[in-house]
């Protein structure tokens, strides 16, 4: 198969990481180990050393290049005297390509076989969701990164944008994202959705973007607006203190070597393991993660100012500063230290459980109602700053009403097992009528028949009633629409559900782009261009996906499991939660499991200039309008939007999935030439 003038075998076309796989169980010269790495029988050839053939140092080199390029390595490794030694240990008739060939001869053809992958990829997918967002490399290029993405499924990369020079306007990111749409052949139509992050621009960029192809649903990303609310919570002036403090203690015992291993040497005496550094960007959820560990630290600084020698010079040797030692031995702080963790807990939950490629639009609304109802429940202790406990419920509350947005209320009605959470008899629920709204004005911008609109009404009906075919449920909900077994054509309700669990609530896999990224783009390789690092960035996206693959028919865990990252192994919402949201309106704080103890080191400490520079943008952002979200006031409590102590329990009924290929082209489908408004309809049917 020739590619870029370089002739690829078939057998190169995926990554051979010897997954175990029907080929490899088939044969019987194969066998697996309990570590599951595969071992076969081989000829006498293998054993002996010959000339390699043409073919066979192609493959080589491609071998080579792939494990470069995905373990960020550069290519001048290949020329590398050392490496070349333990190459020709290996095999003495071998001599890898140089740096000039892999990139001008196997680099175009990697990437045109990659390209010609994510094609067949994209190739009748209808349910894609569009995702953008704006990144600062070390050369202070202003990057755009577009991919595409549907819940549960690897993203598709379309490529890399550089604005330096240009105002990141609204009209040049629509620019931007047609031309990225262009460069994969995708039908605009096949996109659904388009989720951005919530600064003014991008606001107005959905706007305009979703104007011109009117049947894209404006979606703003489910974690920025997570990191938000943290980021106005401590913006109370005690707690911003605080923070500065904390950072303080950070700061001086990161850059002071002997006082910096005095107090490691004791915290590890005490059981500590995790270190006084944070890594993420999200600097607002990173000051929760700091505050967790300088609390941990709490009995080792202590015990470490309490010494004759950090509190005065003897010998000339330097102690630690006197304002360091004052805050280790303000009271107050480690209060507020506790009330900020205690309030801000259930919100950096709420990040590592949606963060994942399964997380729908229902399952971040269930974590929000969730952890607004532990911050509301939330005691006051002895030492709590009342003011603040206020603060955090009104912010919250604020913050609450802007994200309980039609879309994502929609999508938690829809899920089987919450379609009770979300109509109730609360003063402020939302009701039937309003699902029969929102549906018709969605179905209307897809441009569906108003005979299917018509059979939508009555399929609303049917479903919050109970009534068969919608009757049990489980915990994934775009499963349990995918099992039923109804005709979409006679229940469109079937068709709108999949498409909206399709959409992908944040922007998360362009921070992972960009994590990627800042790994390829690094100190000794900080001239790459755009294109290049658009390559870089695409095949490593590429090789990840083929591991990712590969790890799942190996029967191995793909779910992240460190530090704050803490995904659950099965997809869907959590039924437990549910259930108990439901039930009940007490709920026991769940703890993440790997925070205590989990080791959340980084390259970097947060330093009070990036506080107050995080604090600075937070204040440029506007205020969240009336008519955004669900357009109640901010004073209305949650309690009267959703009535979680009168709702009937879950049921966690199971039903087998089957294979229905019934997707619809949003543009084309049910078009019809008769035209009809959601008003006009409804009130036909006496709504």
């Amino acid at each position: 198969m020739a590619k870029g003038g370089l002739e690829v075998p078939e057998s190169m076309s995926d990554v051979e990481i010897g997954e175990v796989g029907p080929a490899i169980t088939a044969s019987k010269k194969a066998k697996v180990s309990e570590t599951g790495v595969v071992t076969t029988k081989r000829g006498i050839d293998a054993f002996l050393e010959r000339a390699m053939t043409e073919h066979e140092k192609d493959i080589a080199n491609v071998r080579m290049m792939r494990f470069f390029i995905h373990g960020n390595i550069p290519f001048s490794a290949s020329e590398n005297p050392f490496c070349l030694k333990w190459i020709h240990g290996l095999r003495p008739s071998y001599t890898p390509a140089t740096r000039y060939v892999l990139m001008e001869r196997y680099l175009p053809a990697e990437e045109a076989r990659a390209f010609e992958e994510d094609l067949k990829r994209l190739d009748g997918r209808n349910n894609l969701t569009y995702l953008m967002d704006g990144w600062e490399d070390v050369q202070r290029r202003s990057i755009y990164g577009c991919m595409l993405a549907e819940v549960s499924k690897f993203p598709v990369i379309l490529g890399l944008e550089e604005l330096t020079g240009v105002r990141a306007t609204a009209d040049h990111l629509v620019e931007v994202s047609n031309r990225a749409v262009v460069k994969k052949s995708v039908k605009i139509s096949s996109i659904i959705a388009v989720c951005t992050d919530n600064p003014t621009t991008m606001q107005a960029f959905r706007r305009k973007w979703t104007t011109e192809h009117s049947w894209i649903i404006p979606i703003a990303c489910f974690l920025h607006g997570i990191n938000t609310i943290i980021g106005k919570v401590v913006l109370y002036p005690p707690i911003k203190k605080t923070i500065t403090s904390n950072s303080r203690i950070v700061t001086f015992f990161n850059a002071s070597h002997y006082w910096g291993g005095q107090l490691d040497e004791i915290a590890s005496g005490k059981g500590v393991t995790r270190c006084l550094k944070t890594n993420t960007e999200s600097r607002f959820y990173a000051l929760i993660l700091q505050a967790l560990s300088v609390r941990d630290y709490k009995p080792a600084l202590m015990e470490l100012c309490t010494r004759d020698s950090a509190q005065r010079s003897i010998g000339g040797l330097t102690p630690v500063n006197k304002d360091v030692v004052a805050t280790v031995f303000d009271l107050s702080r480690w209060h507020l230290t506790d009330q900020l963790i205690r309030i801000c807990k259930p919100l950096v939950d709420i990040i590592g459980d949606v963060e994942s490629r399964d997380s729908t639009l229902a399952d971040c609304m269930l974590q929000l109602i969730w952890a607004h109802r532990e911050v509301i429940n939330s005691p006051i202790m002895d030492g709590d700053d009342v003011g603040f406990a206020n603060h955090a419920k009104q912010v919250l509350n604020v913050q609450f009403h802007a994200m309980n947005t039609d879309i994502h209320w929609l999508t938690l009605f829809l899920h089987p097992l919450c379609r009770k959470l979300a109509i109730s008899k609360a003063t402020h629920s939302r009701k039937l009528v309003d699902a029969y709204r929102i549906s018709l004005d969605i179905a209307q911008r897809w441009k569906w028949s108003k005979e299917m609109a018509q059979n939508l009404t009555k399929d609303l009906k049917a479903y919050h009633n109970g009534e068969a075919p919608f009757t049990g449920g489980i915990a994934d909900g775009k499963d349990w629409w995918s099992s039923l077994l109804v005709d979409i054509a006679s229940h469109p309700l079937k068709a709108l559900a999949i498409k909206l669990f399709s959409i992908v609530p944040h922007a998360a896999e362009v921070e992972r782009l960009f994590s990627n990224l800042g790994g390829v783009q690094t100190v000794k390789r900080s001239r790459l261009t755009i294109p290049k690092m658009q390559t870089f960035g695409t095949l490593r996206n590429h090789y990840t996906r083929q591991l990712h693959e590969a790890a799942i028919a190996m029967g191995k865990s793909t779910r992240r499991k460190h530090a704050h990252m803490h995904t659950r192994e099965a997809g869907g919402i959590d039924i437990n939660r549910a259930d108990d949201l439901i039930k009940d309106f007490i709920w026991t704080p769940q703890l993440v499991m790997g925070y205590e103890g989990a080791d959340i080191e980084g390259p970097e400490s947060l330093t009070m200039d990036d506080i107050d520079a995080e604090f600075e943008k937070l204040a440029e952002q506007a205020s969240p309008a009336l008519e955004e979200g669900d357009g109640l006031y901010s004073t209305i409590p949650v309690s009267q939007v959703y009535d979680l102590s009168i709702l009937d329990a879950v049921r966690a009924g199971k039903s087998i999935p089957i294979n229905v290929d019934e997707e619809l082209d949003v543009s084309q489908a049910g078009r019809s030439a008769e035209a009809w408004d959601p008003a006009s309809l409804l009130l036909s049917l006496g709504v």
